[in-house]
């Protein structure tokens, strides 16, 4: 009994600590749409109409060209919708955006639709961590250079690679490997500013009298963490 008393009172200790000094990096749980049954025509559908505008007009001008002038008013009409989920997109309207259209489309909007596809479906973690502002490099440094070196590593689930398959032919897998480089710069980036906005954020703390903490994102293509950023 006495044994098991201690026990419990160490592992109290640790957890305080840990939690107190940012030594504690909680992993949120997040659903992974690797799972066939999470992928559907209709979720493809609206991943490809919520990209920026620029792609999404050029999309929609080729839709018409290829299509006809009404199918083309009624995307308009309707994409909206799709995107909301409140007019589930059929299967006529998969094969057109989908199968059909990027055969007709530019180099680069390809590579913006596979971009679009990989943030949405290639798997991805949160993480929520206390930092200090006088540690907060040696506490993020192993946890971030894991987050972009996933950038490497990311491919698309092969459910999404066999119903797309212009994904798989010679130019589009040269997309993906410099997409993944362009991620891990811009990730580098990130980073890079933090320094500044760490600053901006201690000198905030400093102004406010008492105990504070404020909260920041670093947002990266495969994981968000979220840091709840404190002063000594």
């Amino acid at each position: 009994m006495n044994y098991l008393i201690v026990t419990v009172i160490i592992g109290v200790i640790v957890f305080i600590y840990a939690s107190r000094y940012g030594a504690f990096n909680k992993i949120l749980p997040k659903i992974s749409p690797d799972s066939p049954t999470k992928i559907q025509d209709a979720d493809l559908i609206k991943t490809l109409l919520s990209l920026d505008e620029e792609s999404l007009s050029e999309i929609l001008h080729l839709y018409k060209n290829q299509f006809g002038r009404g199918a083309g008013r009624y995307a308009r009409k309707t994409f909206q919708k799709w995107k909301a989920g409140k007019v589930r997109p059929n299967r006529q309207t998969f094969e057109r955006f989908l199968i059909q259209l990027p055969k007709v489309m530019s180099y680069d909007l390809k590579c913006e639709v596979l971009r679009r596809l990989m943030e949405e479906y290639c798997s991805k973690n949160d993480y929520l961590i206390s930092i200090f502002t006088d540690n907060w490099e040696t506490t993020l440094e192993p946890l971030v250079k894991q987050i972009i070196d996933k950038s490497y590593t990311a491919e698309l689930p092969r459910l999404i690679e066999k119903k797309l398959d212009w994904l798989a032919n010679g130019e589009m897998q040269i997309a993906q490997e410099i997409l993944k480089e362009s991620q891990v710069k811009e990730s580098h980036i990130a980073v890079s500013m933090l320094r500044e906005e760490i600053s901006g954020i201690e000198k905030l703390i400093i102004k406010v009298k008492g105990e504070s903490r404020v909260t920041h994102q670093l947002k990266f293509p495969y994981g968000t963490i979220t840091l709840e950023i404190r002063r000594r």
